[in-house]
């Protein structure tokens, strides 16, 4: 079955907020079996709405939407989906009064404005949220279901497991139809030159799908298939061997996998030590380590030695030899390797140094 993904707010198109339900919508209905055919950002505006969601409604079998469920005039969900359906508005009693509930609860008075939350488009069904006082529906819409969600990102993620996941797997009914995603983290090459070695594997008509997509300074090669259970396991087995086989030691993870976490349990592993001596990075690589649980036991501490003296004062790097080499050369990283080593006693030590931008370079050390 085919879903599309809609987020709804003037905030989102306007960029004064980041859209992240949208991704862990889509995410969670690939791992429900369906295939997300689209995704659009909205504002809010009524017309804009109605049109997006017909749309949708002609390009798939399920919309899940989020956003434009509060108690303000501009919060107009609720209002485009009724226009889209060609529906009233109605008010349920059953939603009032738990709204009027919920609020006592807390010992204050709901504003009038709250019961805006009450009303749904005739023949919804309501989706309870537990998580806030904006309950979400689910609405026919041209062979359609509408699935309205709230915005906030907390509230969305409990109406969407508890609510609408469970209702979704109804529906679709055949449990062993998967779509599923498999990523490759490589390290060490281009994008333009990881995708010429795999570009067989990336054409349209190939399957599963291969793609590539740059992440921190990383290349991700991103396997999709969809099908029955097994064999799609077995299609992005094949696949992976075939990447891997391809770009040998480029690549270090899988699945999201981190390239330091991928060190620090390498390091963990052998138990070798590693110490970091810092110039212009100013101890972000240390920072990357000990954002990893455990590393205590292999990292025992980090120098940033940003100016020249004191990289000669804390780990011994030869003033003669800045002089002669520069700061940013490999003669004097490799010092910096040398002595953090030393000073910390381990197997492992890194130097890090160079010209960190914007200004500071020449044609023979260009910033970075």
């Amino acid at each position: 079955m085919r879903a599309y993904v809609l987020a709804t707010g003037d905030e989102l198109v306007r960029g004064r907020s980041q859209d992240t339900n949208s991704a862990e919508i889509a995410r969670a209905l690939c791992g429900e079996g369906f295939t997300v055919c689209g995704m659009a950002t909205v504002g809010d505006a009524p017309d804009a709405l109605v049109l997006s969601l017909r749309r949708a409604a002609e390009a798939a079998d399920v919309i899940v939407m989020s956003g434009g469920l509060g108690p303000t005039e501009d919060d107009c969900t609720r209002r485009a989906c009724a226009l889209a359906a060609g529906v009233a508005i109605r008010r349920d009693p059953e939603v009032e009064s738990w709204l009027r509930r919920r609020w006592a609860e807390r010992g204050l008075v709901m504003p009038a404005s709250n019961l805006l939350q009450a009303d749904v488009p005739e023949g919804a069904e309501v989706l309870p949220n537990a998580y806030g006082t904006a309950p979400g529906f689910v609405l026919p819409l041209a062979g359609a279901r509408v699935y309205a969600l709230p915005g906030p990102p907390r509230e969305m993620r409990g109406v969407l497991a508890d609510e609408v996941l469970p209702r979704l797997r109804a529906l679709r009914g055949d449990a062993d139809h998967v779509v599923r995603t498999r990523s490759l983290e490589t390290f060490g090459g281009r994008e333009s030159a990881v995708g010429e070695r795999i570009a067989d594997l990336m054409r349209r008509d190939a399957w599963p799908r291969v793609g590539t997509t740059a992440v921190r300074g990383t290349i991700r090669v991103i396997l999709h298939a969809e099908g029955r259970s097994a064999e799609v396991a077995a299609l992005l087995d094949r696949s992976e061997a075939e990447v891997r086989r391809r770009l040998g030691r480029q690549v270090f993870g899988v699945d999201g996998e981190t390239l330091p976490e991928v060190v620090a349990a390498r390091l963990l592993a052998s138990g070798t030590t590693i110490a970091t001596a810092e110039s212009c990075t100013g101890g972000l690589l240390a920072g990357a380590l000990t954002e990893i649980p455990g590393i205590s036991r292999v990292f025992p501490g980090s120098v940033v030695a940003y100016a020249d003296d004191q990289k000669t004062r804390l780990i011994g790097v030869p003033a003669d030899l800045i002089a002669a080499h520069g700061a940013v050369s490999r003669a004097v990283a490799e010092a910096m390797a040398e002595g953090v080593r030393a000073a910390f006693g381990t197997d492992l030590g890194v130097g890090v140094t160079g010209i960190a931008a914007p200004d500071g370079g020449s044609a023979e050390q260009p910033v970075g």
